[in-house]
């Protein structure tokens, strides 16, 4: 373990950060529910076990923070219709196989013969492309904008006639608003991604201690950031002085990471997105610029209005997704549904609410 590692898990330094944290709980003399929207934080605080360390009086809630996970059935409909009915290769993140579509994931496709192809990112999608000139590449591209920076790096500069990008990003400032908009959930402060906040940085925050008086703190992964990010919003509530608090200032600037952001300005268009079981978020996604169209796969094959099933029978995910029930409350959880089974879209990736349950089922959910 290296020394930074051991310095953002030490012992100690927990300890006294939990000590802290119970103060402050105490102070304020009420439940606390904190949302994070993180894959990896839910990962992070499952494994490290920090529920049961902290308070019971605070309850800590995964919202939508997995790419995987709120992807659209629709976009793997898509995407197969477009490999059934053209010469072409899909290509895509290994966690995306297995996603549910209406009627079959990528991976069941990819039994029947579809020629679906796993790889680590939008080089080697294209590097398939110019190895076989012949065959039509699509690259089925998912993410936040930690990851949706790179393929609009490849937007920009990429022209090969036989490759194009079917995008299915989500951008997360504008869903923590609609979150906080709506009237069936309830919940007293953000712990803001840190991944995300490397590229976009601290300025896309600011409307909302601003606008809804809400607190939001940024924080990194290991189990110090994470409770330092908790500290930090325990506080804002107790002297109601909302702000966007940096707690992973190591790697989060305050301007973001200039040149993504540059690129993807110049790649991207914000759009309306499609959220799985959620329906359509008003301007919560990026498609691809219109100069830009002869690389969008959603341009470039006509693709018709397809029936779309987003959850099956039994499956939550739309309430997980947005912490309204937690895996357990699910009749499918570690039954029917489970990380070798995947029913719901939550179950699939390892940054997914119900996988990483299942996977650390021996810690107890509330």
């Amino acid at each position: 373990m290296s020394g930074l590692a051991q310095k953002y898990r030490n012992k100690e330094i927990v300890n006294a950060l939990i000590k802290k944290i119970k103060q402050k709980t105490e102070k304020i003399g009420k439940k606390i529910r904190i949302m994070h929207v993180c894959g990896t934080h839910e990962h992070d605080i499952v494994k490290a076990g920090l529920r049961s360390l902290l308070p019971e009086e605070i309850d800590l809630i995964a919202g939508p923070g997995c790419p995987v996970c709120v992807s659209s059935a629709q976009d793997i409909d898509e995407v197969l219709w477009i490999a059934d009915n053209h010469n072409v290769a899909v290509t895509t993140f290994g966690d995306m196989m297995r996603v549910p579509g209406s009627k079959e994931s990528l991976y069941q496709a990819q039994g029947r013969g579809v020629d679906v192809r796993v790889v680590y990112g939008v080089s080697d999608a294209i590097k398939i492309a110019e190895k076989t000139p012949e065959q039509n590449v699509v690259f089925l591209s998912v993410g936040f904008e930690t990851t949706s920076c790179v393929t609009a790096a490849e937007v920009v500069r990429t022209n090969l006639p036989n490759f194009s990008i079917y995008p299915s990003h989500k951008v997360i400032p504008p869903a923590m608003e609609l979150l906080l908009q709506r009237d069936d959930i309830e919940f007293q402060g953000y712990l803001a991604p840190g991944h995300v906040s490397t590229i976009i940085g601290i300025k896309p925050y600011k409307f909302i201690p601003e606008k809804y008086n809400f607190p939001v703190a940024i924080a990194g992964f290991e189990p110090v950031d994470i409770l330092m990010g908790i500290l930090s919003l325990l506080k804002q509530i107790e002297e109601k002085k909302p702000i966007v608090d940096n707690t992973y200032g190591r790697w989060v600037k305050y301007e973001g990471n200039i040149a993504a952001l540059k690129t993807m300005d110049e790649a991207y268009i914000a759009s309306d997105a499609r959220w799985r079981g959620l329906g359509i978020f008003p301007m919560t996604g990026h498609e691809i610029n219109n100069k830009y169209s002869h690389i969008d796969a959603k341009k470039k094959y006509d693709i018709p209005v397809l029936p779309v099933v987003d959850l099956q029978r039994g499956c939550i995910c739309d309430e997980i997704l947005i912490g309204k029930s937690k895996p357990h409350q699910c009749k499918l959880f570690n039954k029917a549904c489970s990380p070798d089974h995947p029913i719901g879209a939550c179950m699939v990736s390892h940054e997914g609410t119900c996988n990483v349950a299942a996977t650390y089922e021996e810690i107890m959910w509330e």
